[in-house]
């Protein structure tokens, strides 16, 4: 359930010999995201890719490919000699990117309203399902994963394949400013976030403004509840700052 990966083709033999190190790879890359993500990684100080191959006992090339996907998806910088940092969104690139995501989606839902199949929706329903299983024991990095992939398969009924990767990546570093915040138990167990279950709903009713209005609502209380030091508290104030009528594709034919 990762974000998009688009694998190289390599000769068989050196996929051979390349595979026990894209495993671990792989297995660094989610633990330094885990711990970026949640805050336990800052940008503070700088991450060498000699002091991680001691931590995870491995080669610093199986660091280096690791730390150049974490850069892929925005979450480390390299800055020369200096090293490599944990990224840390200005407020101003976390209201753009917050912005950039509902334009995203909320395009893709009326798309999506279209073309969505009852085995889709279903599907989707279960990944929710996954995902207040890791709320009801408090894990933050595994409804951040479930949501992340939750979304992506939701734009993806959309078919707009070129829009998927800065999905992922604005979702992604979304994520990096919201989930470091600590969550109440109140926010935990009665979250004022409007569920993705409304949005299913709409979409299996063929409800396209009320699927349109589900989504926008969650994203947005969703930034409302775990990042009120970017987003304020008021989301009254933050749907007036973000509402405008969605790119359309019936809306394109004057280009």
């Amino acid at each position: 359930m990762d974000e998009i990966v688009i694998a190289e083709n390599v000769p068989q033999a050196k996929a051979k010999a390349n595979k026990k190190r894209a495993r671990k790879s792989d297995a660094v890359y989610q633990d330094l995201k885990r711990k970026i993500l949640t805050g336990t990684l800052t940008a503070d100080s700088p991450i060498t890719e000699q002091s991680l191959a001691k931590d995870y006992a491995c080669s610093q090339s199986t660091i280096r490919e690791a730390l150049m996907l974490l850069q892929e998806y925005g979450l480390v910088v390299r800055r020369g000699y200096q090293g490599t940092f944990v990224t840390d969104p200005t407020p101003l690139e976390a209201k753009l990117m917050l912005k950039l995501r509902f334009d995203i989606e909320s395009t893709g839902i009326l798309e999506a309203a279209k073309l969505v199949t009852p085995r889709q929706i279903e599907e989707l329903r279960e990944l929710d399902r996954d995902f207040e299983e890791y709320r009801a024991v408090r894990d933050v990095f595994g409804c951040a994963e479930v949501d992340r992939y939750l979304h992506l398969k939701l734009f993806r009924i959309a078919q707009m394949p070129v829009l998927e990767p800065v999905l992922v990546r604005t979702t992604m570093m979304l994520q990096r400013v919201m989930l470091p915040t600590p969550r109440s138990e109140k926010a935990w167990s009665r979250p004022n976030v409007t569920p993705h279950k409304d949005i299913f709903d709409a979409l299996q009713a063929r409800n396209v403004q009320g699927a349109l209005n589900s989504l926008q609502a969650h994203i947005l209380s969703s930034a409302v509840l775990l990042a009120p030091h970017f987003y304020g508290s008021d989301l009254g104030r933050l749907k007036n700052e973000y509402d405008h009528e969605p790119v359309q594709a019936l809306g394109l034919t004057g280009f």
